[in-house]
């Protein structure tokens, strides 16, 4: 709050510092004890009292005193208005008490001089304008800097409407304006007959409001400075901010946002930005929700295509897993044992699949169906496939399932044309695999009975996976639901002493 105040107190020191130059340009230094005396009473005594009413709900707010959050944003966003004027008036009534001393009774004055009054007016006014205009812009410099330590306090203040474009065309017409009066200033000081000799107090008159519109003279030039500084900080700062915000959402930081420091056009911005970014907060947490119940890569998919996947076909591996002697060991468990172990078991084998590029588009009892290469794409799909599987088998000889359970699953893979895309009906869908590659991947995974292996491929999927995976052939089986007989592999790691042949 010490800020606030320097700021509108500051207005005296403005003053003053004015007026002593101008009383020393032209030459009426006589003057200026009395002009000093107003300032301080004015724009320091009062204006200090004034300030703290101003203030008050703002005070309150922040020392946790009881407030209407209402009442307190209505005077944040009234805050640089409110003391502009009040510094206005306050300067205005300073002037004219000065120079009601030093001219004596308005009338005289006016039947005197009119035009000499008007000048003098018009100049206090003036004047007034500027001091206000100045304040108002360091109270605003104060609201941007308080309103980014409540935001960090997570106490927002939504902007109203826009301002910026009121405060430059303001600040510019107030620096604009002065130059004009001060030329016309020297014709409405000279008598109405050139040929009359001017009234005996004429020259004190004159001298006034010469030092009046000297006075408007550095104001507005003081001003021209201080606007340069102020709305050049007042538009990089905001826009500062917003791109900080933007360059942390680039960096994939959805949790930042922009403060909304100001009540025009770049406080809207950053609303409507912080909007943005909680759109895309709450799309991201249903794509990972969503991606707890299909696999993620189809689930930001299904966001793209607004709930649905076109049908895609092309060549891809198919990894189907299936627990050995599942039904009995389900026998000596309760239900809510076999869903802890099956639950456990899905997630071991989920992190596998997805860490080698796979994709998980069923779970169907007990047994995993999984796709590589569609619908995300892979190029390494099958050797990707068989280096999943081979994992799968390491880590099940190594975790421990519940009370002391192990388990052992076997794994067929096949590599062939499949179509993926979106089954259900009405507002229930879901993402499949389709094909005879899927089948006999399948296939294989039962035929490891007969082999007594862990994990049987196809040709397509050993052709595939080339020199990197080590393979046995295993021969040429009949398949049930196949026409010509299949030649089927088996992987095994290269630390295991077996003979290696190359898929023929």
């Amino acid at each position: 709050m010490l800020h606030y105040y320097a700021g509108m107190l500051s207005a005296a020191v403005l003053a003053a510092a004015l007026g002593s130059v101008a009383a020393y340009t032209t030459d009426h230094l006589e003057s200026l004890p009395h002009l000093l005396t107003e300032i301080a009473l004015w724009l320091g005594i009062v204006n200090a009292a004034g300030a703290l009413v101003i203030l008050r709900p703002v005070g309150r707010f922040l020392r946790g005193a009881a407030v209407v959050q209402a009442v307190f944003e209505r005077r944040m966003r009234a805050l640089p208005r409110m003391s502009g004027l009040w510094l206005s008036v306050l300067t205005a009534a300073a002037l004219l008490r000065h120079a009601a001393v030093l001219n004596g009774p308005w009338g005289d004055f006016a039947g005197e001089q009119p035009r000499v009054l008007v000048g003098t007016l018009v100049h206090i006014a003036l004047f007034s304008g500027y001091v206000g205009l100045i304040g108002y812009f360091l109270v605003f410099d104060y609201v941007v800097h308080l309103r980014r330590r409540l935001w960090e306090q997570g106490v927002s203040i939504p902007p109203r409407q826009g301002r910026f474009m009121r405060r430059l065309i303001a600040g510019l017409l107030a620096v604009a304006t002065a130059p004009v009066l001060i030329p016309l200033s020297d014709r409405w000081v000279q008598p109405a007959d050139a040929g009359m000799p001017m009234v005996m107090n004429a020259g004190r008159h004159v001298g006034h409001m010469q030092q009046t519109s000297q006075m408007d003279l550095y104001a507005a030039l003081f001003l021209a400075a201080l606007l340069i500084v102020l709305m050049v900080r007042g538009f990089s700062r905001p826009v500062g901010i917003l791109l900080s915000a933007m360059r942390r959402v680039d960096r994939g930081d959805l949790a930042a946002k922009a403060p909304v420091v100001s009540d025009d056009e770049f406080g809207l911005l950053a609303q409507q930005f912080n909007r943005m970014i909680d759109g895309l907060r709450e799309r991201d947490r249903i794509r990972k929700v969503f991606g707890r119940f299909v696999p993620e890569s189809v689930a930001a998919t299904l966001l793209v295509d607004e709930g649905a996947i076109a049908p895609k076909e092309r060549e891809a591996t198919v990894l189907f897993t299936d627990i050995e002697n599942f039904t009995l060991i389900a026998a000596s468990l309760d239900p809510r044992n076999i869903l802890d172990v099956l639950n456990a078991y899905f997630e071991e084998i989920a992190r596998i699949v997805h860490a080698h590029g796979g994709v998980i588009t069923q779970f169907q009892g007990d047994a995993v169906l999984a796709s590589f290469n569609l619908p995300a794409s892979d190029p390494e799909h099958a050797r990707h496939a068989v280096e999943a599987a081979l994992a799968i088998q390491a880590r099940l000889a190594e975790v421990v399932f519940g009370s002391g359970i192990r388990l052992r699953t076997r794994v067929g893979i096949s590599t062939g044309p499949v179509v993926g895309g979106t089954v259900g009906g009405g507002e229930r869908l879901g993402y499949t695999v389709h094909g005879d590659t899927v089948n006999l991947a399948a296939r294989f995974e039962a035929m490891n009975k007969e082999f007594g292996s862990r994990v049987l491929v196809s040709a397509r999927t050993a052709e595939l996976a080339g020199e990197a995976i080590a393979l046995r052939d295993r021969g040429i089986v009949t398949i049930r639901g196949f026409h010509e007989p299949l030649r089927v592999y088996e992987p095994f790691t290269r630390e295991a002493e077996a003979p290696q042949r190359s898929p023929g």
